[in-house]
């Protein structure tokens, strides 16, 4: 009877259950099921690889009856699949699962959303609710309260045991039990033996390994963005673009920066969210281009750039064709549709032709223009059809380029303002007797006595250096292209209101023109030449001595308002013009022009806008 109480105790403790070591190691393995299914989607927006990941671990969770925050994961996941896939009754059943497994399972920030948010919600709704019972009333030593819900009185055995063991009748302590140590943590076997470890296989990057035990097939890295260039487009059709983002990057802004090749910078858009990817179209415009150059550019919030598509120096080029190349595809948006054209002259359907399209909807044309860019590369605009030089009308003199050779004429008008100083001197103002103009009475000059108080000086009033309105000014110019980049001309300027002096300047110029494209000029130019300039000082007061008069001066003082100060007679030009071309005979600009007149100082600037016609 002795023995009987400690061999009883022995065989209970031997037969108390324990965690089977398949369900720590399926637990393991939903881990790392779970890993490369959020690698499949965040790395390389792989759903249908992600989708077969998850799919395995909830079949090892339900086979090993795995509980707790991988449980709660695996279900998760897969609603959030359900959810992208519109079954949103599935999705809300997985949901209910996840949370029931943890009431706080946490979706991963790139698989969330406000539509996911909305789903788990709905589960959360769905459960029955947490029943709340009292506290149960806690006792020493483990004991059971009584049914007057108060505790039993504790009872304290004389003798202490190792592990809180009760003594003996004998009043010894029984015996400890030690059962086997197993690696790992792991309960022995009912047989008191050790299961054996479970070693699962060690796949490359620590990914987990597949549920036959072999390693996955390693995944090429991706670059963040992915983009197939458009190289093709029907000719007055709207470019779709499209643009992949890495979901598991922070993205600012995706922009598209394009451009004709006759432009000077790129215009920017934004482009907007469409699915996975962002999205836009180089629209239509009423002057069609025949190619459009390209990149792409994806910002941080912070405005750093995480990735580009081409760059500035290297865009990618679009050609615009009347029928695109053998085997070409049409470019499409995300949704697979085709874009439709922008009508025949550029405009929408059913639109007006605009101003500047003679002959619209190619009554006498086959393709009516505007500028160069309005018409195919082999083909210039002129009198506003599109042909080919060699057509009538249509060759000569370096063509569509814009870049010929020979004569051209410039005539301009505008408003010219200058920088004045030194003297003003007295115009002839008083009348003689014998009815001739005549400086003051008082210039060492009487007119009463010609004789005895000859002419011999006039009078001269200091101004002080300030601007001054040089009034309105016309240029006419006539000129020789060099080369494209080099041209001699000669300029003739008028200016208008003026004196008695008429002002004239007549100069020789040099011109370097820095942008010789097919629709633009921009140079500069040097030269000199001689003439005079006017500018018009407020007002100039010469003051009469009355004692050279006999105390008879009338008027005492002469006063101008303006006075006409003149410039001159040398002349040094220099300045910059600017000339958009419409076509290889005709375009318009502006001009600014200086002028430097010595030996009595001026400078002077003059604003305007002058046409070009070339010959």
């Amino acid at each position: 009877m002795r023995n009987a109480i400690p061999l009883g105790l022995m065989l209970a403790l031997a037969l108390l259950p324990a965690p089977p070591a398949a369900a720590q190691g399926a637990d393991q393995q939903v881990a790392g099921l779970l890993q490369q299914g959020q690698q499949a989607y965040e790395q390389y927006l792989d759903i249908g690889s992600a989708q077969n990941y998850i799919d395995q671990a909830i079949r090892l969770v339900q086979q090993y009856g795995v509980t707790g925050n991988n449980a709660a994961l695996a279900y998760a996941l897969r609603g959030v699949i359900h959810v992208w896939m519109g079954e949103e009754s599935q999705a809300v059943e997985m949901f209910k699962q996840a949370l029931t497994n943890n009431p706080n399972v946490v979706i991963p920030a790139a698989w969330g959303g406000p539509d996911i948010d909305e789903a788990i919600e709905k589960a959360r709704r769905q459960l029955p609710p947490a029943v709340t019972y009292p506290p149960p009333v806690t006792c020493p030593g483990g004991a059971y309260p009584l049914p007057n819900g108060q505790c039993p009185p504790v009872y304290t055995p004389p003798t202490t045991c190792p592990g809180g063991a009760y003594p003996l009748p004998n009043g010894q302590c029984p015996p400890v039990y030690a059962p086997p140590t197993c690696p790992g943590g792991v309960a022995p076997l009912p047989n008191g033996q050790c299961p054996p470890a479970y070693v699962p296989p060690t796949c490359p990057g620590g990914v987990a390994p597949l549920p036959n035990g072999q390693c996955p097939p390693a995944t090429p890295a991706v670059p963040l963005t992915r983009h197939t260039p458009v190289t093709e487009q029907l000719w007055n059709h709207p470019v779709p673009i499209y643009l992949e983002v890495n979901p598991s990057i922070t993205i600012g802004g995706v922009y598209l920066f394009y451009k004709s090749p006759s432009d000077i910078g790129y215009q920017r858009v934004e482009m907007s969210r469409s699915g996975p990817g962002y999205y836009v179209e180089i629209g239509c415009t009423m002057l069609q281009p025949s190619a459009w150059d390209y990149y792409i550019t994806v910002l941080d919030p912070q405005g750093n750039t995480l990735a580009s598509e081409g760059a500035p120096d290297r865009p990618f080029h679009i050609n615009m064709v009347q029928v695109l190349s053998p085997g070409a595809l049409y470019p499409t948006r995300p949704d697979g549709s085709v874009v439709n054209d922008c009508g025949p002259d550029g405009t929408g359907a059913g639109q007006e032709c605009p101003p500047g399209f003679p002959n619209c909807r190619g009554v006498a044309c086959d393709r009516t223009c505007t500028f160069n860019d309005d018409c195919l590369a082999s083909e210039i605009c002129m009198a506003g059809c599109c042909k080919t030089p060699g057509d009538d009308g249509g060759g000569g003199g370096g063509g569509g380029s814009g870049e010929g050779i020979g004569l051209f004429f410039t005539v301009g008008a505008g408003l010219g303002v200058g920088l004045a100083s030194g003297q003003a001197k007295e115009p002839k103002w008083a009348t003689n007797v014998d009815g001739s103009s005549v400086y003051g009475p008082d210039d060492m000059y009487s007119a009463y006595d010609p004789v005895n108080f000859p002419h011999t000086g006039r009078q001269v009033v200091d101004i002080a250096t300030g601007f001054a309105l040089s009034g309105g000014a016309v240029r006419i110019g006539f000129g020789y292209f060099i080369i494209p980049e080099l041209s001699l001309s000669a300029n003739f300027r008028l200016a208008f209101p003026f004196d008695a002096d008429f002002p004239w300047l007549v100069e020789g110029r040099l011109h370097y023109w820095f942008l010789s494209g097919p629709d633009h000029l921009f140079g500069a130019f040097a030269g000199g030449g001689a003439g005079l300039m006017t500018h018009m000082i407020q007002k100039v007061q010469f003051l009469q001595d009355n004692t050279l008069c006999g105390g008879t001066c009338d008027p005492v003082a002469k006063s101008y308002e303006p006075f006409y100060k003149v410039s001159g007679l040398g002349a040094i030009a220099f300045g910059a013009d600017y000339i958009y071309k419409f076509n290889q005979l005709f375009g318009l600009g502006g001009e600014l022009g200086m002028n430097v007149m010595v030996p009595e100082f001026a400078f002077n600037i003059d604003i305007t806008l002058q046409m070009l016609l070339y010959f």
